[in-house]
């Protein structure tokens, strides 16, 4: 799932319960944080430099799959 993608699919997650609402807004802030940047080797996450998605990003699209 590309960056922005995944992105769409956090801000669009159904609210439930009002305590839902953090849950989200931190999930959309570590996503944001492990945006891909493209270098001249690959692709790689900004906060880990690794190659991307990273583990985190990884994590995070298994959860919402």
């Amino acid at each position: 799932m590309k960056h922005d993608e995944l992105l769409k699919k956090i801000y669009s997650m159904e609210l439930r319960y009002a305590n839902e609402k953090p849950r989200r807004e931190a999930l959309r802030a570590v996503v944001e944080l492990h945006e891909p940047h493209e270098t001249r080797v690959r692709e790689v996450c900004l906060d880990c430099m690794t190659p991307y998605p990273c583990p985190t990003i990884r994590a995070i699209e298994e959860e919402l799959t």
